[in-house]
């Protein structure tokens, strides 16, 4: 019981970092699309180019129509834009979202192919626990305890069941696909195979 609540705990912390990794990439990524936007296209935002002298119509606070000039030649007079958008792009604050992005989503990929791995593997070793008779169960415990291998005359001792039984346990698990049977001199060795165990 205390192993499930263990896993499950896991399991939100897991998500909980996945979810802030994919959404601060998503913003840094945002971000950085918003500033290569007004670096390569704020002349097309503002209607006219950079660098010319132009008359603006609009309306004052009145609301009576007004002519006034804008002059983007000098830096007083109206909104001063990056000569050099490339150098603008290259700068430390869009390298940076630009990598935060990046890094971040990779690590919310990372982290979601794990919880994935492991809900594999969960699944896996409870269909396989589900299928196995009282004896099967035995003789894979005791594998698992001696490091997945073990000969088949130490398997009687380990387990407490019969020759006979370990003999007819091994052939069963072995038809199943779980372990494998190997001469061993005498006698054979049983390794478990461990994608189901692990």
């Amino acid at each position: 019981m205390k192993q499930n609540e263990t896993d499950a705990g896991m399991k939100r912390r897991y998500f909980a970092v996945m979810v802030v990794c994919f959404l601060f990439g998503g913003f840094s990524f945002i971000s950085f699309l918003m500033q290569i936007y007004t670096n390569f296209w704020r002349t097309e935002f503002l209607g006219f180019p950079i660098g010319e002298r132009a008359v603006v119509r609009g309306s004052d606070f009145l609301g009576r129509d007004s002519n006034f000039p804008l002059d983007f030649n000098g830096p007083a007079r109206g909104p001063v834009s990056s000569p050099d958008p490339l150098a603008a792009l290259l700068s430390p604050m869009s390298l940076y979202l630009l990598a935060g992005a990046v890094v971040s989503i990779v690590a919310g990929i990372v982290i979601w192919n794990i919880m994935r791995e492991k809900e594999i593997r969960l699944i896996r070793r409870e269909t396989t626990d589900s299928l196995l008779l009282p004896d099967e169960k035995k003789v894979i415990d005791a594998l698992k305890k001696a490091d997945y291998e073990l000969t088949q005359a130490r398997l009687v001792k380990e387990t407490g069941l019969g020759k006979v039984q370990v003999h007819r346990t091994i052939k069963r698990l072995e038809s199943k696909g779980v372990l494998e049977k190997h001469d061993y001199g005498l006698t054979n060795k049983i390794i478990l195979k461990k994608q189901f165990f692990e």
